[in-house]
């Protein structure tokens, strides 16, 4: 017994100086220290308007009505979330630490006329401005500050990751959208050739009910695979309007019959071939997605 002794009292020690820094407040100090490191605190939801100056490049979204549209550099199709992704990104950069209180010379940072901004407009019409200047003599960080603010500091390249993002990370990449529980069939004509994906029980799941591919009966496992190359097609290429591609005699034609909450629709999509993409287009929609030929016959072949 008297061997742990010594452990007994070093555990009571222990728990004594845990109650005396707790009654001090020395914890909650340190959560309000990493509170005061975040750049530029934020509350997304009063977001009104997003700005983004990479180099030369300027991306601007505006909210109205609880939807983010893109006004600069064009008009895109936006991804749900991504608007409210980067503004988390934005309202939680946290910087490493103070490097200058009050710099004579912000030159010397890289931040007289940064040429990386990060704005955010509120809906109260307060603007907070993230400036970053050159990367600092250690690895992995960069020299940043408030514009409004003239202290400088610096700034993990890890946390800036959410923030620097082009058009395209912000666009709809995916030109048919729907959830695999609610497709009841899937029509595909490609190149003249034509096949069929019909749900037998639209109660159940994708994956619990059989499908039947023509004559052919399917398990739910085997018809997702082709619902996964249909749904997850995805462009890595700038939409362009409708407009501007010719939709006669269209090499793709695809139509998706849904149910959802016992209402039935359809949606249909037309496919014109252009060198190595197909750019497909939604039945009354404005925008035309690039997909790559080789993924449309990927799809397709897929239906055996």
């Amino acid at each position: 017994m008297k061997r742990f002794i010594p452990t007994i009292i070093l555990v009571i020690i222990c728990i004594g100086a845990f109650w005396y820094a707790s009654s001090q407040s020395f914890f909650k100090e340190e959560e309000e220290q990493i509170a005061d490191q975040t750049m530029a605190p934020i509350i997304p939801e009063e977001a009104a308007s997003i700005k983004l100056l990479m180099e030369s490049d300027a991306t601007e979204l505006q909210r109205k009505d609880d939807q983010w549209t893109m006004t600069q550099p064009s008009a895109l199709p936006l991804a749900p979330y991504e608007a409210e992704s980067w503004l988390n990104a934005f309202g939680a950069l946290s910087h490493a630490g103070e490097v200058d209180a009050n710099p004579a010379d912000l030159s010397d940072f890289g931040l007289t006329s940064p040429s990386i901004q990060f704005e955010v407009a509120l809906k109260n019409g307060s603007v907070k401005t993230i400036q970053i200047g050159s990367p600092l003599p250690i690895a992995g960080f960069y020299y940043a500050k408030l514009k409004e603010s003239p202290a400088v500091y610096k700034v993990a390249e890890e946390g800036l990751q959410g923030l620097f993002k082009a058009p395209i990370d912000f666009m709809q990449k995916l030109p048919i959208v729907a959830a695999y529980n609610d497709v009841v069939s899937v029509a595909v004509s490609w190149n003249g050739a034509s096949k069929t994906l019909i749900k037998s029980d639209t109660a159940k799941t994708a994956n619990e009910s059989a499908w039947k591919l023509g004559d052919k009966e399917l398990a739910g496992t085997d018809a997702t695979t082709f619902l996964d190359k249909v749904i997850l097609m995805s462009t890595q290429e700038l939409v362009k309007p409708a407009s501007e591609v010719k939709q006669d005699n269209p090499e793709l034609k695809l139509t998706l019959a849904l149910k959802k909450d016992g209402a039935e629709s359809t949606n249909s999509y037309t496919g014109k071939v252009d060198g190595e993409n197909v750019w497909i287009i939604k039945q009354n929609d404005n925008w035309a997605y690039a997909i790559p030929t080789a993924t449309v016959q990927e799809m397709f072949d897929i239906m055996q």
